[in-house]
């Protein structure tokens, strides 16, 4: 029994330590990683950046251009588990996270139904940013660069938000 439960348990930790490779890029062939109750996504409205591009296109290019480890697309249904956001005050996102946790990692792109629900997404990934912050403090100090100038920002009903190695280039994809 000892030897079974061992076993897994290093299992367990390789899948963890693997998980977040540097370098490694989720296959942008599965669904849209903006997709949520109202379906795929369209022009962002609301940002300073390029209008032109969709929310799933600025995803893209992000993950395209800034190195990230592997990501995963956080769904409508894990919003308030993972950020705090409440999906009724999204109509519109895309958010991508490490799912091993090994790395502070994440970004994302909430076109909000209103200015009301753009203070709370803003509110909530403070927090998330701050929560995130003391976590890796302690857990992993040599990751802390990736807050030095991590921001969440909000335009209009756009909020934007990125924890990453290259925080400036994600913010004028995300704008």
């Amino acid at each position: 029994m000892k030897k079974t439960f061992l076993i897994a348990l290093c299992a367990a930790f390789c899948l963890a330590l693997c998980g977040c490779d540097e370098g490694n890029t989720p296959d942008n062939s599965s669904p849209s990683s903006s997709q949520n109750a109202e379906g795929p996504s369209g022009p962002a409205g609301g940002s300073d950046g390029d209008e032109t591009l969709s929310v799933k296109e600025k995803t893209d290019k992000l993950l395209a251009e800034v190195k990230f480890p592997s990501m995963i697309e956080v769904e409508a249904d894990e919003l308030n588990t993972l950020l705090g956001i409440d999906k009724a005050d999204v109509s519109e996102f895309a958010a991508y996270t490490c799912p091993s946790g090994a790395a502070p990692d994440e970004f994302g792109i909430f076109v909000a139904k209103d200015a009301e629900a753009a203070a709370r997404i803003k509110d909530a990934l403070d927090k998330r940013v701050q929560s995130q912050y003391n976590t890796f403090e302690s857990y992993t100090p040599d990751a802390m660069y990736r807050f030095d100038d991590d921001f969440v920002e909000v335009n209009g009903t756009t909020v934007i938000y990125a924890i990453c190695d290259n925080n400036e280039t994600a913010k004028e994809i995300l704008k």
